[in-house]
């Protein structure tokens, strides 16, 4: 009897990992809890590395919309206080986003993105039509890699691969001559947290590689930043949280290594801000 009901658990243990009872929606994938209905996030730049260091200037902002179902319906991306991108998705019958349409700030039509899926309701590709002023919202001005994101051909297309759990582990962004413009790899670890996250140029040579450590709640703590396989940015994080439990500011403290390598990166320490909406 033991063995029937060890064997039992066993089938279910694994029918668990390789076919997860709950699909990923993008409240999970962005680690929020609760019912949110929206997100108002900003990044300030501090004057200084004191510790009463004031905000000096925002250098990201972005409101996200989400559905009562987890899902984004929505955003958009300022730049010095004003409109830059606004993006907007359509949804097929069975809920999922199938298109995207992102748009500057006179109307005009950025990007639209058609977006396919597998059986596992995971989505393996994107087709990407751009407008006249190309700008690209999807990679953030604030990220190590961005310079040289726009320094290439603008991808016409995003390969995604999956772990079981339904994180991207892998996009693989594609020129409109098949060739291969760059990659960005993610790892996680048994709980769903990011702990690994690299940029592959074209030839699929490593350029920055960044790796994340968190506290027993799932909090990010500590980031280091790796180029030519040193350390160039070590960053601590430290939190507030609102009462659902999502996290509404966190500082972070960087020890940037100066040098050829890091030439452009922000030294200063920097805080962001997070105003949340629940239905």
């Amino acid at each position: 009897m033991k063995k029937i009901v060890l064997f039992t658990i066993l089938c279910l243990l694994i029918n668990g990992f390789i076919n997860p009872a709950k699909e990923l929606t993008d409240l999970d994938k962005e680690r929020l809890k609760g019912s949110v209905k929206s997100v108002m996030e900003m990044k300030y730049i501090l004057a200084g590395n004191t510790k009463d260091a004031a905000k000096e200037k925002i250098v990201f902002q972005k409101y996200t919309e989400y559905d009562p179902f987890g899902y984004e319906t929505g955003n958009t991306i300022y730049q010095d206080g004003a409109v830059y991108i606004v993006s907007t998705y359509l949804f097929g019958k069975d809920g999922k986003q199938v298109e995207k349409n992102e748009y500057s700030d006179d109307g005009t039509l950025n990007l639209h993105v058609l977006y396919k899926y597998d059986e596992k309701g995971n989505r393996p590709e994107a087709i990407y039509t751009w407008g006249r002023d190309r700008r690209v919202a999807d990679i953030c001005h604030n990220t190590d890699y961005y310079n040289e994101v726009i320094q290439n051909d603008l991808f016409t297309k995003v390969l995604y691969q999956y772990e079981y759990r339904g994180f991207c582990t892998e996009e693989k962004y594609i020129k409109p001559d098949s060739s291969l413009s760059f990659i960005l790899s993610s790892r996680y670890d048994p709980r769903g947290n990011l702990i690994q996250f690299s940029y592959h140029h074209g030839n699929e040579r490593l350029s920055w590689l960044t790796k994340y450590t968190y506290d027993r709640y799932d909090n990010m703590i500590e980031s280091r930043v790796f180029k030519s396989n040193r350390i160039v940015v070590l960053s601590t994080f430290k939190y507030q949280f609102d009462d659902i439990g999502n996290w509404i500011s966190r500082k972070e403290e960087r020890q940037v290594d100066v040098n050829i390598l890091t030439e452009g990166l922000e030294l200063n320490n920097s805080v962001t801000e997070r105003i949340i909406e629940y239905y």
